[in-house]
């Protein structure tokens, strides 16, 4: 086993290792939606997704090794290009990748257009319809999180949520699961997931560095 380690880190060490936190993608993300707001984009927003303690680990085009430090982070930044075209560009731990052409003619360009049902509708924590201690049970909770940030004609807001929240997965019913899968929100949610899902699967992201 001990050589076994020792062998790991060599290999590490004669590639080239990188490890990097949210703050850094935070930073990457952050930059982006600067350059939007110097631009005066009047559409754009971004998702975060993260699992707690989940670690990934890639082969960078340089040739390095690179690591999420404790915790995966994945955005994903979309913007208004025209007014027929939206993009999409990915940033992780790992750095980010190039810009991807989405149609506005698409589901998630029409969900776009009710703005007001994404700013007003809130996502209800998970509750279960009867109070117990051990309403998990045995059951194993990943805590799997989702959080945007939506910049509409230059005023901002926030959403977030669990993705526990929208389950019927413990003892009890939830009873705010039919309440939260009705928000305009999570319908747009389940249209991205699909679509990145779709992207990843048939190898559109392509890193930039």
């Amino acid at each position: 086993m001990k050589k076994l380690l020792f062998l790991f880190t060599v290999l590490i060490s004669a590639a080239g290792f990188t490890q990097n936190d949210e703050a850094y993608v935070d930073a990457k993300v952050a930059q982006k939606m600067a350059e939007l707001e110097l631009q005066q984009n009047p559409e754009y927003f971004f998702r975060k997704d993260y699992c707690d303690g989940n670690i990934q680990m890639f082969n960078l085009p340089s040739g390095k090794l690179c690591t999420s430090k404790s915790t995966y982070y994945a955005v994903y930044v979309f913007w208004s290009e025209d007014e027929d075209v939206m993009k999409l560009q990915k940033f992780d731990n790992c750095g980010s990748f190039m810009p991807i052409s989405i149609s506005r003619k698409s589901t998630i360009g029409k969900l776009l257009k009710d703005k007001n049902a994404l700013r007003e509708g809130e996502v209800k924590p998970y509750e279960g319809e009867k109070i117990d201690e051990n309403a998990f049970g045995n059951m194993s909770v990943q805590s799997c999180h989702k959080e945007y940030k939506f910049v509409f004609g230059g005023k901002p807001f926030e959403k977030k949520f669990k993705e526990f929240d929208l389950t019927n997965d413990s003892k009890y019913k939830n009873i705010n699961a039919e309440h939260n899968n009705s928000l305009e929100l999570i319908k747009m949610d389940i249209i991205i997931s699909e679509m990145i899902k779709n992207f990843d699967e048939n190898g559109k992201f392509f890193r930039e560095n």
